[in-house]
């Protein structure tokens, strides 16, 4: 499953580009050169949605845009599957050019051209450079309020292009996800819902070394004996989803995330048969706690070796 995901994501060079929510609802053939390879997408624009669908080497993928929601659907209709990611993460950077070409522009100095006639459309041309060299020239149509062409000046023959551009009326359930697709998350495991916060909890004292395993109400609080690097290890060996939290305490008080780092760092959520390990870099003194907040988990910490 995550070869497959991993291969959609990869054939994704261009997507449409739009600098504001489209004027005119139509369909397009988007044509995608990649180093003289093609493949053919049918887009479809509406307002401030936009959908790509393909079909390489027998896969087939679609991909729908809300833009005023933020979010990115990832649809592979052979196993009825969907992953939603914000328009922002890394995944949807990587393959939403709306998104990556804002932070071209961040990067890159932008020369506005003119007026070219591209597909039959006025486009403002416009080139981004780095220091003198070329590095994209974009071609954007203020009447269809979308990018009608995009070359990469860095790679040979690599392009994306709108082609049979007809205006007409669509359908809002052709950016609708199907009711009965499976939500998936980025490893393409079907989403399993996560249990509250349990309502009470049971304090474990512990020191390092440490090894055990915990369930699900479980805190288990321990103090780091010397500034050194530990080794930190989770197995789940269940059937079932189990999560933990670990959070940083240094008199009493919370670290700042400057120095534990976020929650969402701090937070692993391991499914059945899953492990997970890191060396973390912690002061002496300080005291760790670590909530069980589902599941079942094997919990190891080891001093490194030096």
């Amino acid at each position: 499953m995550k070869y497959t995901h991993s291969i959609i994501l990869s054939l994704l060079l261009f997507l449409p580009l739009t600098s504001s929510y489209g004027q005119s609802a139509f369909r397009a053939e988007m044509i995608n050169v990649k180093r003289g390879s093609e493949t053919v997408y049918q887009l479809q624009v509406k307002g401030e949605k936009y959908r790509y669908d393909f079909e390489e080497g027998g896969m087939k993928g679609t991909v729908i845009i809300d833009q005023e929601k933020g979010q990115t659907a990832i649809l592979m209709p052979d196993k009825k599957f969907v992953h939603y990611t914000d328009i922002h993460s890394s995944t949807s950077l990587m393959n939403d050019p709306y998104q990556s070409f804002i932070y071209s522009r961040s990067r890159y100095d932008e020369k506005k051209i003119g007026k070219e006639k591209i597909g039959g459309y006025d486009c403002n041309k416009s080139e981004l450079y780095a220091s003198d060299q070329l590095v994209f020239s974009a071609w954007y149509s203020e009447e269809l309020g979308f990018l009608v062409k995009l070359v990469n000046e860095m790679a040979n023959n690599t392009y994306m292009e709108l082609r049979d551009i007809k205006k007409q009326k669509i359908s809002n359930e052709v950016f609708s996800v199907p009711q009965d697709y499976i939500e998936v998350d980025s490893k393409m495991r079907p989403i399993i819902p996560e249990p509250p916060a349990p309502d009470s909890w049971k304090e474990i004292k512990a020191s390092i070394p440490l090894k055990g395993e915990y369930k699900r109400g479980d805190v288990i609080s321990f103090e780091i004996p010397e500034s050194r690097n530990y080794k930190f290890i989770l197995n789940n060996n269940t059937d079932k989803p189990s999560k933990i939290i670990r959070t940083g305490m240094r008199d009493g008080k919370e670290l700042p995330d400057n120095e534990q780092g976020p929650l969402s760092y701090r937070t692993r959520r391991l499914y059945a048969g899953e492990s997970f390990s890191n060396v973390y870099s912690w002061k002496a003194g300080d005291q760790k706690l670590i909530q069980v907040h589902e599941g079942v988990i094997n919990i190891e910490i080891i001093p490194e070796n030096r």
